[in-house]
């Protein structure tokens, strides 16, 4: 409880230690990550570029041209603009232009794209419609699709579990007390979580604390199911709610700890992948995992030790100690009672059984297709990037929005130009030098 209380506004924190840089996902080995780190070198600072695309109906004449220029021009002011912006390319066929605006990348990139978007909505002739895209506006809708993304995620997976509770307990607190579990498992973990990533221990992302809020309500939920069921049962027998409690946790304890230390192991398997995406889920889910062992073993046994049997009410577990004991007599649990008594009386065609059929479904991971999805699919909700990538595909040479940045020693110049244009998709090359005074556009 203790931790959980102090936890609980750390979820209003999480920003502060979480990344959604793209390069975060990648591996220190990839040549992006490399480039990407090296690329201050060459520009003078840590920026990001957006690109502004402002396209027309008609074809741009002198007077759109030197208004927008006018209009670009006057980002500079903007707190986040960090070096010089281009001027306005135009496009072959007259009805776009576009212009490179670096970014600082300490800035807040959702904020400040959209202080651009605002300018250029108020400032450019009616007419002519602007975009930002680039990896500034890629990035900047990354992250306002993670924004609210953890309250919404937690919101619908605990309405969920709470709806699944009702219809299987019948009960109104008994419900309460599980999700209060989960919760209070879900808030010590993100306690812990947050400092290690604040010590730069683990990574954490807009995606991997949404995986971490899923599995641990899901994890604490399913391990309070196994402790609730067998304290009901011990309260059937057991008139005390002391030696009931004792003997949930005795029957409980094995079984939690051995699903929760395969799920463990598992997750940890994920340390071993060269993608930091998978790589740093790893450590962030088990801690997950390992409060909500903890949550089911404590919080929820002190809990129903306390309400004892008024938890299940209206369906309250009588004290019944002539009732047939379930090991001699299945039907005392009714159908799952049976379905135990099968396994145990013919485990051998029923584990080869299960073992075809989960064989013949991991056949369909044959057709795994792990190729990924370009960036402008990233977001499905409106986006100005996309709708931007979309308009620079259509007046100028494909890759102009997301152009590759290839570094290499001064020595070995013309011999990697010479290179790059023999290769198909490569439109032209621009080459910036360690000392250029303009911002590098590759």
């Amino acid at each position: 409880m203790i931790a959980a209380a102090i936890g609980g506004p750390y979820f209003g924190r999480v920003d502060e230690v979480s990344s959604n840089d793209r390069t975060t996902y990648l591996p220190d080995s990839a040549d992006a990550t490399q480039v990407a780190q090296r690329a201050a070198d060459f520009t003078g600072s840590e920026s990001i570029p957006a690109i502004i695309v402002i396209t027309s109906s008609d074809e741009l004449d002198e007077e759109a041209a030197a208004a927008v220029g006018e209009t670009t021009e006057a980002l500079a002011e903007i707190d986040a603009v960090n070096g010089e912006i281009s001027p306005a390319i135009p496009s072959e066929d007259g009805l776009a232009v576009q212009v490179f605006v670096p970014i600082d990348s300490d800035a807040d990139l959702a904020q400040t794209i959209t202080q651009v978007e605002e300018e250029l909505a108020a400032d450019l002739p009616e007419g002519l419609t602007s975009y930002v895209t680039g990896p500034a506006g890629f990035s900047a809708d990354l992250a306002a699709g993670f924004t609210g993304l953890d309250g919404l995620l937690l919101g619908v997976a605990l309405a969920a579990v709470f709806v699944i509770l009702i219809i299987v307990y019948r009960s109104l607190l008994l419900p309460l007390i599980v999700l209060s579990t989960s919760v209070f498992a879900l808030c010590a973990a993100l306690l812990t979580i947050w400092h290690l990533a604040a010590a730069d221990v683990l990574l954490l992302s807009g995606q991997t604390q949404g995986i971490l809020f899923i599995l641990a309500i899901g994890a604490a939920t399913d391990y309070s199911l196994l402790y609730v069921a067998r304290y009901r049962d011990e309260l059937r027998g057991t008139k005390e709610r002391w030696p009931a409690t004792v003997q949930a946790l005795r029957g409980t304890l094995e079984p939690v700890l051995a699903s929760g230390g395969t799920v463990i192991a598992g997750l940890l398997c994920l340390l071993l992948s060269d993608l930091k995406s998978n790589s740093t889920l790893g450590p962030v889910a088990a801690i997950g995992i390992v409060f909500a062992m903890a949550g089911a073993l404590t919080f929820l046994p002190a809990v129903l030790y306390v309400t004892g049997r008024v938890a299940f009410w209206p369906r309250r577990p009588h004290y019944a100690p002539e009732a047939p004991d379930a090991g001699a007599d299945p039907s005392a649990h009714g159908i799952w009672g049976r379905v135990a008594d099968a396994v145990r009386r013919r485990p051998r065609p029923l584990w080869i059984l299960t073992a075809i059929v989960l064989a013949v479904v991991c056949l369909g991971a044959t057709q795994l297709k792990a190729d990924g999805v370009p960036q402008s699919d990233l977001v499905l909700a409106q986006s100005s990037a996309r709708d931007g990538q979309v308009a620079l595909g259509e007046h100028f040479p494909a890759g102009a929005g997301s152009p590759a940045q290839v570094i290499v020693a001064e020595s070995s110049l013309q011999a990697a130009t010479d290179r790059l244009l023999t290769q198909d998709g490569i439109d032209s090359v621009t080459v910036t030098a360690e000392d250029s005074p303009a911002a590098p556009r590759l």
